[in-house]
């Protein structure tokens, strides 16, 4: 019993030293890290080599990155990573704003453009520029088409653009009302016209 004791007590000792060196490496790294929240983001979205979520897709895909940290009044920058599966062949974009009051193009920017396929890869790089015109998230619409023999293949993505630190309104649907049970639930009664 004593030699197990005694073995017990230098198998904890040893797992204390290991995990305190463990520690203090870590705090060692963490400190070395310069991080700054006003860097800006620059990798695509989505990652042009994450795996397919096996929904169906168009041949066209669209990335993108917001350069910069987007500012009320001021021009953004937009770089688009726009790829096809059909080959090199010219691909169409065009540039869509919902709510004019909110967000607008840059006056040198037009709203359709053609991308011209690239000898080396199918990966067309095209960048857009927009002006906020108020806080909160916008949305910039993408449209990327591809014109094959059997018609034209297209696609859509929405850019969600946050300018500044206000939050989205949540708006609130339906009724909140209790239940059979004392459940709190949200009623969303039907329109009969």
């Amino acid at each position: 019993m004593r030699i197990y004791n005694t073995a017990m007590a230098f198998f904890v000792s040893l797992v204390i030293v290991a995990c305190g060196d463990a520690a203090v490496e870590k705090s060692a790294a963490i400190e070395e890290v310069d991080v700054s929240n006003d860097a800006p983001i620059v990798t695509f979205t989505p990652k042009s080599d994450t795996m397919s979520s096996g929904k169906p897709s168009g041949p066209i895909t669209v990335a993108y990155r917001i350069i910069g940290k987007p500012v009320v009044g001021q021009p953004v920058a937009i770089d688009l990573r726009v790829s096809s599966t059909l080959g090199p062949q010219p691909i169409n974009i065009g540039y869509r704003i919902n709510d004019a009051t909110a967000m607008q193009l840059a006056k040198s920017q037009p709203e359709t453009v053609s991308l011209a396929p690239n000898s080396d890869d199918q990966m067309g790089v095209q960048q857009v520029r927009i002006v906020p015109m108020r806080e909160g998230r916008l949305y910039l619409n993408v449209s990327a088409s591809v014109e094959t023999e059997n018609g034209s293949m297209s696609t859509v993505t929405a850019i969600p653009i946050q300018v500044g630190d206000a939050a989205r309104p949540l708006s609130k649907n339906g009724e909140l009302q209790i239940d059979a049970e004392g459940n709190q639930i949200r009623v969303l009664p039907a329109k009969e016209d």
